[in-house]
Order: C-alpha cells, then structure tokens, then sequence
C-alpha cells in the first residue's frame, strides 16, 4: 500500500530537518547521507524517494533552516525591552546558546560560502541574502537611507565574528563576543542616527 502524501510530507520534513541541523553544526564536506538518515532515524532507500543527492538535499536543507531561522520570525516575537535589530545581534552572536532545532546556516558555514559545487555555493549565498534583506527591511523601516549596504556589512561582521569566536577558548570567547556586539550595535545605531 503506497503511503499518503501527507506521510510523504512528514519523512521529507524529518530529512530536512536533521540534515539541517548536520550541515549547520559541520559544513557540507563533514557531513555524510548516512549520518543525516541515522538522525532523521530513517533507511538510505526514504532518502532517494526525496532527493537526487547530496547537493540537492543542502540546497533543501539551507533552504529549510533560513525559513526557520530566528532571523525569519515576526518582529513582535523578539521585540520586548530591547530593539529588534538589538535583540538579533545579540540572539546571533550567542551561538553557543542558539537554538538546536533550527541552528542558523549563516554561523557555521563560513567554508561553504567558497566550497567547489556550484550549489552549496548558491545555497549559502541565498541564506546570506535572506539574512541581508530581512535586516535590510527593518532598518529601512527605521528610516536608514542606506539600509542595504548597513544589513550586509553587519552580516559580514556577524559570521566573521562567530568564524573567529569558535576558534578561541573560554573565557576570550565570551569577552570577544561581548566586544563585537557592542560595535555592532553601536555602528547600527550610528547608521539610524546619520538616517534621521
């Protein structure tokens, strides 16, 4: 008996979920099928019903993780004592707290961004992009002028922050960490001033 397309639907989302979760934590050369479907608890056989390869299930799995990246909530749910912008800062740089279910492709990935295939490339670049514009729009919201080019020089500085960080042992990591929200909350602040 064929199973349903809502069962299908469920064994797709259970894949991409845990090789998001795999390719976020170790980039897409450390990460094999086997791995993904031992975490999705599934057989090789439920991966080939879904995917063509690798390269096509990153390319689904980025796509999977930037839709449910913080970055891609509503603003009334980080929205509280602090700004939004704030609060995305400091959500994105406590990486070593950040949310398990759904890591942030952006923060680990940095070797994807250059990897030799074509569509690990692509797929990096279009999480980095989302992340661009959503900034993009609440700064431009705020009345920024050059919000585009203040979203990407934040994001830049966002993963090379967190690429550096996960090189350093504690207690430096947290200090750096600490320093470079400040400077980025303050150089988006300054962009919100210059805007008004």
């Amino acid at each position: 008996m064929p199973y349903s397309s809502q069962h299908k639907e469920q064994t797709r989302q259970r894949i991409l979920q845990a090789a998001a979760k795999l390719f976020c934590s170790h980039g897409f050369d450390r990460v094999t099928l086997t791995q993904i479907m031992k975490q999705a608890n599934m057989t090789h056989g439920a991966f080939y019903a879904h995917f063509s390869g690798k390269s096509s299930l990153y390319e689904a799995a980025m796509q999977f993780a930037t839709s449910h990246a913080f970055w891609a909530r509503d603003d009334k749910q980080t929205e509280g004592k602090e700004t939004h912008i704030k609060a995305l800062v400091t959500r994105y740089l406590s990486w070593s707290k950040s949310d398990k279910e759904h890591p942030s492709p952006l923060e680990f990935l940095v070797t994807d961004a250059a990897h030799k295939e074509e569509k690990v490339r692509q797929a990096y670049q279009a999480c980095f992009d989302s992340l661009v514009d959503r900034l993009a729009g609440i700064l431009k919201k705020r009345g920024s002028q050059e919000a585009k080019a203040l979203a990407e020089e934040t994001v830049v500085s966002l993963v090379g922050t967190v690429a550096i960080a996960r090189s350093f042992a504690q207690p430096l990591q947290n200090d750096f960490l600490k320093r470079a929200k400040v400077r980025i909350v303050s150089r988006l602040n300054s962009g919100l001033k210059n805007a008004t």
